[in-house]
């Protein structure tokens, strides 16, 4: 074949289609005849316009498997005569027929093409609410002219009327009941602010979803919440209130809530007027019980439980006396450092005085007790009683091997001559640091430039300095009593305040309100569930009936 004649039969096919397109396109304008027209009203659907719609729903009806169960055999066989040219009088109820097996968005479809055009398919009622619901119709209804509850089967048309009248707080509890398996999540939230749904309900229960079951929780009972969910579905708030209560850094802002609360944890007191704008009231409240113990070092039982609000009442309060340990462990704690500090203070007669008061506790925490005995040892030691501090060593080695080198100490001493003997304190304590501090240096500085004036004071610095000049030259120290024998032992615990800590509250929502999406999905549901009011066969029109051309 030559290239002409290719070309030509190229040409000729490109006619041919032109032709089938233009035909179809003909076809398709002119619409049925009036023949046609006429048998179709047998079956309610007048005009052409609204015979072509009927005919493509049909089809689609027809050749869209089925989602659930056995349709009708003479459901199918109508339609199919009916797009045959010959419609009937059955064509509503064996579309109800298939409708019956297909899915609600099926349902929608059909009840669109049904007020579309106009079909007098469906009950007087059926035909007001879907008019209601797809217009042009009324958009108040009376009481009765709306679905009662047995027509109302799944509460959808109610809902809707309620979300359209803004009166979600007075929908009905049956009517919450069957909305809830399966209205929008966002819509669930709407009656939740509206009051409609609590935490009786247990919404949670009826939904399906994973997801939703444990945000559903969170928003109504967030004390049924665990970490796990709550990392499930991304409650960071919760997630930071756990992180705080673990001791984990929250990476809070400056002057929000568990800034301020591990700030005062820290024991600075000068966050406490802050947090009280930022604490529920209660908290609040105890926040200021916390203060007023300060006073006279007397809490409530829970208070002195938490051992997060130890660093804040060792802040708050400054002993006048020597404590009772005997009152609990934090006043235990708060003696053993109360005589150390009045021992680093050169307070000696108010340190002994809570020494003697610590042992007579001695069935408290053993550790503590051998650092009471240590140090009632190297207050023994300043007085030269030797005998005294060798019988307390001897009983805390028997529980802290750590005392060994202060036992070896005293024995040196006795069999030493006292003109011989070198100054019995240990300059780092006269410094107020613990035994072999590497910041005495800074620290020998501040307090000479704090008493610069006071020349006693002074030589006393001096003096303390130049002996652990040279116990660093020599490398020994073993002259020096040490005190405390394990740092650890003096140390306030570490823990998060968890009484200070706000109770968890409840999820804020998280999808939007009054969302339009989610009312669409309310009102197909509604317009699906009026698959009942389909009527057997075509109501009889009469002169306000509408046609569609």
């Amino acid at each position: 074949m030559s290239r002409a004649e290719m070309v030509e039969a190229w040409r000729e096919r490109r006619r041919a289609r032109r032709t089938r397109s233009e035909e179809a396109a003909t076809a398709e304008t002119a619409g049925p005849d009036g023949f046609a027209l006429r048998r179709w009203r047998r079956a309610g659907v007048f005009g052409a316009d609204a015979v072509r719609r009927v005919e493509r729903l049909l089809t689609d009806l027809v050749n869209t498997a089925s989602g659930q169960g056995e349709e009708p055999d003479w459901a199918l066989g109508t339609l199919r005569q009916c797009l045959d040219g010959d419609p009937v009088a059955q064509l509503p109820s064996a579309v109800r027929a298939l409708l019956d097996h297909r899915t609600a968005d099926d349902t929608v479809t059909t009840m669109t093409v049904i007020h579309a055009c106009g079909l007098p398919w469906l009950t007087p009622h059926g035909q007001t609410w879907l008019e209601h619901l797809l217009g042009p119709g009324p958009a108040v209804l009376s009481r009765e002219g709306r679905p009662s509850t047995s027509e109302d089967v799944s509460g959808a048309f109610a809902l809707q009327y309620a979300l359209q009248q803004d009166e979600l707080a007075a929908l009905p509890r049956p009517v919450r009941d069957r909305v809830l398996p399966w209205a929008p999540l966002g819509t669930v939230d709407d009656l939740i602010d509206a009051g409609v749904v609590t935490r009786d309900d247990a919404p949670w229960e009826r939904r399906s979803d994973p997801w939703e079951r444990n945000y559903l929780r969170a928003r109504l009972a967030p004390e049924l919440v665990d970490r796990e969910t709550a990392g499930a579905i991304g409650w960071q708030q919760y997630l930071r209130r756990e992180r705080f209560l673990d001791g984990q850094d929250t990476e809070s802002e400056e002057g929000e809530l568990y800034d301020l609360l591990q700030r005062a944890a820290e024991g600075d007191t000068n966050v406490l007027k802050e947090l009280e704008y930022v604490l529920p009231r209660t908290l609040v409240l105890r926040l200021r019980h916390i203060k007023d113990g300060a006073l006279t070092g007397n809490w409530e039982p829970d208070v002195l439980a938490d051992r997060g609000l130890w660093r804040l009442m060792s802040a708050l309060w400054e002993p006048k006396a020597a404590v009772q340990p005997r009152r609990s462990a934090f006043h235990a704690l708060a003696a053993l450092r109360h005589a150390y500090d009045c021992i680093c203070a050169g307070e000696l007669k108010r340190a002994r005085a809570q020494v003697n008061r610590f042992l007579d506790h001695e069935d408290g925490d053993p550790l503590q007790y051998a650092e009471a005995l240590n140090m009632s040892a190297y207050l023994a030691l300043l007085d030269e009683d030797l005998n005294t501090a060798l019988f307390a060593l001897t009983r805390v080695v028997a529980i802290r091997q750590a005392a060994e080198p202060n036992l070896d100490l005293i024995k040196r001493r006795q069999a030493t001559q006292r003109n011989d003997r070198p100054h019995p304190s240990n300059p780092y304590l006269e410094l107020g640091l613990p035994n072999q501090s590497v910041v005495w240096k800074q620290r020998y500085r501040d307090l000479r430039r704090e008493f610069a004036d006071d020349r006693e004071e002074a030589a006393r610095l001096n003096r303390a300095m130049r002996r652990i000049q040279q116990a660093e030259q020599r490398e020994d120290w073993s002259d020096f009593f040490i005190l405390p024998l394990d740092e650890a032992v003096f140390q306030l615990p570490d823990d998060p305040p968890g009484t200070l800590v706000p109770p968890v509250e409840p999820m804020p929502r998280q999808t939007a309100s009054h969302d339009l999406d989610d009312a669409q999905t309310v009102r197909r549901r509604a317009v699906a569930d009026l698959l009942p009011t389909l009527l057997n066969a075509p109501r009889r029109p009469d002169h306000q009936h509408r046609t569609t051309q």
